[in-house]
C-alpha cells in the first residue's frame, strides 16, 4: 500500500491530462503542511499547469488558522494574512488556490477572496468535453 498526499497524486496525473482552457492568473497559498512536507514545488507545478501566471503574493506565510484556532479566533487569521491581503488587493487573480480546507476557510474570511482547493479547478479544467 502506498499513501500519498493529494498534491503528489495529482502531480503524477498531469502528463495524462489536458487543460481545456487555461486561467489567466492564479494566486497560490502554500500551507505550513505543504511547506513542511516539501510539496510547494509540486503545488506550484499544478497551478502553473492550470494558469498562464501563478503567483504567491508577497507576504504569504502561515495563515494563522492552525487547525481550528482560526475558526475560534478569526482575528488571528486577519492579522497573519494582512500583508498577503495587501498583495492580493494590488494584484487580483482569476482563482485563489490552496491545499487545506481550514486554511482556505480562514483565507476566504480574512482576504475576501474565494479560496478553494487546487483539486476543484484541476478537475474542472481537465474534464473531457
Amino acid at each position: 500500500m502506498s499513501i500519498q498526499d493529494s498534491i503528489t497524486w495529482c502531480r503524477g496525473l498531469l502528463p495524462r491530462l489536458s487543460v481545456n482552457r487555461k486561467l489567466k492568473t492564479v494566486a497560490l497559498h502554500p500551507t505550513c503542511s505543504t511547506t513542511h512536507l516539501g510539496l510547494n514545488r509540486d503545488l506550484k507545478t499544478i497551478a502553473s499547469f492550470l494558469a498562464d501566471t501563478t503567483m504567491v503574493p508577497v507576504g504569504t506565510t502561515c495563515c494563522g488558522t492552525a487547525g481550528d484556532r482560526g475558526l475560534l479566533h478569526p482575528e488571528l487569521v486577519v492579522s497573519a494574512t494582512r500583508d498577503e491581503k495587501a498583495g492580493l488587493d494590488a494584484s487580483p487573480a482569476q482563482a485563489y488556490l490552496s491545499a487545506n480546507r481550514t486554511c482556505e476557510m480562514g483565507l476566504r474570511h480574512a482576504t475576501g477572496q474565494p479560496y478553494e482547493s487546487f483539486v476543484f479547478p484541476l478537475e474542472e479544467l481537465t474534464r473531457p468535453s
